[in-house]
This record gives C-alpha cells, sequence and structure tokens, in this order.
C-alpha cells in the first residue's frame, strides 16, 4: 500500500508533505450520523499544524480523506494528536431553516452555497419535501429527518457523505461494492446480534397540534410475541391525516421488525465506506447477501491496515 499524508498549513498557508512522519491513522465514517472523522498522530519533527488546516489523505494516489483539522494535542512522548473533520462538520450548527417547493438535493446544494462548501454527485430523489420551517436544528439533523420522509415517501434510501471534498447525496443501489467479506474472506472475528431493545416498533401514534386524535398504525401480532412498543410523534408539518396515516403505516412496516446487527473485524479495504453495500457470505450465520455498512472505522499502523465494521442487516 502507498500512504501519503498532506497538510495546507492555515498558519503559513504552504503546503507540506508529512507522510514520513505519520505513526497511526484512524478514519471513522458513520451512516447519515455526522461528518467522518481522521485521528492520526506523528512525531515531533514539524512545525505545530493549526486549527482550520486541510487535511488530505491519499492511499494508492487517491484521495480517501480531506478535512479540516479542529483538535490538537501532545503529551510526553512527544508525539502529537490531531483530529480532522470532513466539510458536513460545517452543517453542525443550529439554524432557522425553511423547507419549500424543494427535494433533498436542493437543499443539500442550498446550505452548500450558503457556507460556502463544494459538492459533487447529487442524486435527484424526485420527491418535494413537505414544506415546514425547523428553527434550533441543525442542517445536519433536516437532513437526516428529510432523508427518513423520502424513505418512506419512496421506499429509497439515501445517504449524505463527502466525498474527498465534496458533499454528495447518494441513493444506497448505487453504491454497490464487489467485495465479499465473511468466512475465508477478509474476516478474523465478529458479533451478532438480534434485539427489540433500540429502533424496534409496532405502535406508531402520530399527532398533530389541530388534532384531537392522533393517527395509529399498530400490529397487534406483534404485541403478543414483543409486547406493546410505542414510537411517539408530534408533527407540525404541513400534512392531512390521509398523508399522516400512510407515514404511520411505512413507519409501522419499517420498525416492526426486530433489530439485527452485526460487527466484523477485518483485514482493511479502502473502498469500504458508511453506505455502502457488501455482500456478506457467512456459514455460521447461514448469511449469504448484501448488507449495508453502518459505521466503519479504518486503521493504519505499522504498515498493517485493518477495518472495524458495523453492518445493516
Amino acid at each position: 500500500m502507498s500512504i501519503q499524508f498532506l497538510v495546507t498549513n492555515n498558519i503559513d498557508h504552504k503546503l507540506y508533505d508529512i507522510t514520513n512522519l505519520i505513526i497511526k491513522i484512524t478514519w471513522t465514517d458513520v451512516l447519515n450520523n455526522g461528518c467522518s472523522k481522521l485521528d492520526f498522530s506523528h512525531i515531533d519533527g514539524y512545525a505545530e499544524i493549526g486549527n482550520g488546516s486541510v487535511i488530505q489523505f491519499l492511499y494508492d494516489n487517491q484521495v480517501l480523506f480531506y478535512g479540516f483539522v479542529f483538535k490538537t494535542r501532545r503529551n510526553s512522548k512527544k508525539e502529537i494528536q490531531v483530529t480532522a473533520y470532513d466539510q458536513l462538520r460545517y452543517l453542525k450548527t443550529k439554524d432557522s431553516i425553511v423547507i419549500k417547493d424543494m427535494t433533498l438535493g436542493a437543499l443539500i446544494k442550498n446550505s452548500c452555497k450558503y457556507f460556502n462548501l463544494k459538492w459533487g454527485i447529487i442524486a435527484d430523489t424526485k420527491y418535494k419535501l413537505i414544506p415546514s420551517i425547523h428553527t434550533d436544528k441543525t442542517w445536519l439533523d433536516i437532513f437526516y429527518s428529510s432523508i427518513k420522509d423520502t424513505l418512506l415517501a419512496t421506499g429509497e434510501k439515501y445517504c449524505v457523505r463527502d466525498e474527498a471534498g465534496h458533499i454528495a447525496l447518494r441513493n444506497l443501489k448505487e453504491l454497490n461494492l464487489s467485495l465479499v467479506i465473511g468466512d475465508s474472506s477478509l474476516c478474523y472475528d465478529y458479533d451478532y446480534e438480534k434485539s427489540i431493545d433500540d429502533g424496534t416498533y409496532n405502535l406508531i401514534v402520530l399527532t398533530k397540534k389541530d388534532e384531537k386524535e392522533p393517527v395509529i398504525a399498530k400490529d397487534e401480532e406483534s404485541f403478543k410475541a414483543y409486547g406493546i412498543l410505542q414510537y411517539f410523534e408530534s408533527v407540525d408539518q404541513n400534512v392531512n391525516n390521509a398523508q399522516l396515516q400512510v407515514r404511520a403505516n411505512e413507519m409501522l412496516r419499517s420498525y416492526n421488525r426486530e433489530k439485527e446487527t452485526l460487527q466484523l473485524k477485518c483485514i482493511g479495504d479502502t473502498r469500504v465506506r458508511a453506505g455502502n453495500r457488501i455482500f456478506s457470505s457467512m456459514e455460521d450465520l447461514r448469511m449469504n447477501r448484501r448488507l449495508v455498512v453502518d459505521k466503519v472505522t479504518h486503521t493504519f499502523k505499522e504498515g498493517s491496515h485493518t477495518m472495524d465494521l458495523e453492518l445493516i442487516l
């Protein structure tokens, strides 16, 4: 493998190659849950990297991560630790956000223009978001709630992520990798869990401020198996009861199931990011199908590359 580490320091605004000083790199990427994070440490053989500096991490001449320094630390061993985030970090700011006659893609482009951020591939969801006004919420909060609304309306799953310095909106169907992970293929340890403790609901209750009676979707057979697991939400969007019932029915369809999670420890492959769909083949679990990467942590140290995966079943 060929690694290169470039810093454009905001102190003197010069480009530096510090590849030979790097000790360890950890790159973490999570599906629709904030920005990706790059933690790295280097020996004290270079002038201080200032907060706001641009970091480029390249692997075999391809940019894996492009982001900005937000934290620096040093210790008595003369090692310096640095934390950088991609562009999505700047969209964690709270704001008053108005949605009117626009798709999720248009909303993302508007935010990029406002914060002077770059965007790349923006999928056309073809779904107009319900007009609404949001206060005291972050732009990322609105992105993720809009992704959920788009899923419930169209059945299509999307993710927002930064791709080498360009914010992208991608349909997960387009993110299949020709990669098999499992028995005798990259994976050397796993942990599998099946749970109804978080994210499982068999009673959906949605209310509107101007309506006395809530809209309900339920599965009484599921009550018998698991007890009543209720999801409650007060909806302030401009929707009628028929639209609210469709939303409740779709939520029940999505959430009325056991939540399965699979964690894998693997030999690393830099193509794997949150949102990618990989093929998992594991005889112990009688599994032979595509799964979505919910979280991946790549670790580069002493010439080795490993990755920890959390997969959505």
